[in-house]
């Protein structure tokens, strides 16, 4: 099952929260700020019961919308 990660990551003096995503050993951090779209992304990798090895096309597809 796929679940958002979290960070606080720190530039220029400016702290920002960015999103991610995992599933068991599988992780992707700093994918986005936004967490609502952080999360359709994982509902929808859950939904689809999503293999693990397609998850960094998967995000690199979703980058590129």
């Amino acid at each position: 099952m796929y679940s958002l990660t979290s960070k606080i990551i720190k530039i220029e003096e400016k702290t920002a929260v960015t999103f991610g995503i995992s599933c068991g050993t599988v992780s992707i951090d700093d994918i986005s700020t936004d967490r609502g779209e952080m999360m359709c992304l994982i509902d929808k990798c859950n939904q689809l019961q999503l293999s693990p090895t397609h998850l960094f096309e998967v995000v690199e597809d979703f980058l590129n919308e």
